[in-house]
């Protein structure tokens, strides 16, 4: 295999690899749609739907509607599959070993193989080399490098634009004044849509540029292999080869060794890993978290923040077993911002203050209670004012914790 010869459907699963799994929850990019997968592996848009067609019937992605950033209208996002990502990291380790031409900053030549060139390039994937390659022949330095001094990498723009970012000055205030504390493990919790994940982007972005970022959204089908499959990745692009290392060699997953390696990828390392949604993780994922938090006094200039909307469920773990300054707390948005939300959306200000009594501030179910698809669901026939309101409150609450 070479990268010379990948079809259209091979160049579409690298490139998807580095996107969210779960638009839906997570949002997509416009990456993830047929726009941004003809751009990225170099066919007319017209070309995609064939391509995705026969993916999407041999199940190696998925598809579905979702809001990209700040356009009116849903658009198809397109995702890798369970079986999707195996092939695709296998496809990609199968490459990794390919000298390809490289041109460094001066103009001269080299052949080197793809690791070879992610150890020397911080900040890009391999999926990124791979197509960079494909379309061009040649691997720039010059496309690589940037511009001097020391790159930091993110991965924060594969995730969603929150919509209506309210003001959070105080829980904003509270996360930097932890992450400068010198907290090497951070426990941010909170009930389903309360804006938790808004809430840590919206600092960690500020970060960006300063800090190695890496931000893992877990699902509840998530294997320990898969976990740590992705976090390698991360490492390999900040030229740290440990549990990459490991994942390679090891056909059977052990917590204990694996999170050694984690550590020695992570430590001094000057980045921060953000697990969200922990609480879909599996057991034996989960295990894995039990011993990295019990480990991560050891780090140096470089932090673990972990995301829950059940705090009670990390107990078990000795360092967590009490609330502390590392934690943080995010409940429902101060009447003020609340009211400013309604506004915004057009609710009157009597309203306003009947929907922030029953949402308690809940950022979600504000904007879903005046959501056309709360309104088409609930029969208002015979009910008062008030009655309707409590109607919507209580389907935006049941559409937010069954979703």
């Amino acid at each position: 295999m070479r990268i010379e010869d990948l079809s259209v459907n091979e160049r579409i699963l690298v490139h998807l690899k580095d996107f969210t799994t779960d638009p839906e929850n997570d949002g997509a990019t416009m990456g993830q749609t047929q726009e941004g997968i003809g751009e990225a592996v170099g066919i007319r848009i017209n070309h995609v739907p064939r391509a995705t067609n026969a993916l999407l019937e041999n199940g190696y992605v998925g598809e579905t509607l979702v809001h990209i950033g700040g356009l009116k209208r849903k658009r198809k996002a397109f995702f890798l599959t369970t079986r999707g990502m195996e092939m695709t990291l296998d496809l990609i380790a199968k490459l990794r070993e390919q000298k390809v031409k490289f041109r460094d900053s001066e103009g001269r030549e080299k052949n080197l193989a793809i690791m070879e060139i992610l150890f020397g390039a911080r900040g890009v994937s391999p999926s990124k080399i791979i197509l960079s390659y494909f379309r061009d022949g040649v691997v720039l330095d010059t496309a690589l490098s940037g511009v001097g001094g020391e790159i930091y990498i993110s991965n924060l723009d594969t995730l969603p634009i929150p919509d209506n970012f309210v003001n959070r000055t105080h829980e904003m205030r509270t996360l930097r004044k932890i992450l400068d504390s010198g907290e090497k493990l951070i426990v941010i919790s909170g009930i389903k849509g309360i804006g938790k994940t808004s809430l840590v982007r919206k600092v960690l972005k500020e970060l960006e540029g300063k800090k190695n970022i890496f931000w893992y959204s877990a699902h509840e089908w998530d294997s320990i292999k898969s976990v740590l499959e992705r976090i390698s990745e991360f490492y390999v692009q900040l030229g740290r080869n440990e549990l990459k290392k490991y994942t390679r060699l090891s056909r059977d997953v052990d917590v204990g060794q694996s999170a050694t390696a984690f550590f020695k990828d992570m430590h001094n390392s000057d980045s921060i890993v953000v697990i969200d949604n922990i609480f879909d993780l599996k057991r034996e994922v989960m295990q894995f978290i039990h011993l990295i938090s019990e480990q991560s006094h050891r780090l140096d200039n470089s932090n673990i923040i972990f995301i829950t909307r059940d705090r009670d469920s990390l107990r078990s773990i000795p360092c967590l077993s009490d609330m502390g300054s590392n934690d943080l707390v995010v409940g429902g948005l101060e009447r003020e911002s609340a009211m400013a939300l309604m506004m915004s959306m057009g609710m009157e200000h009597d309203d306003g203050d009947r929907v922030f009594a029953m949402t308690q501030g809940h950022p979600l179910a504000i904007k879903l209670v005046n959501s056309d698809e709360i309104k088409r669901i609930i029969d208002t026939k015979g009910l008062t004012k008030e009655e309707v309101w409590v109607v919507r409150c209580m389907k935006a609450f049941d559409a937010i914790l069954n979703d």
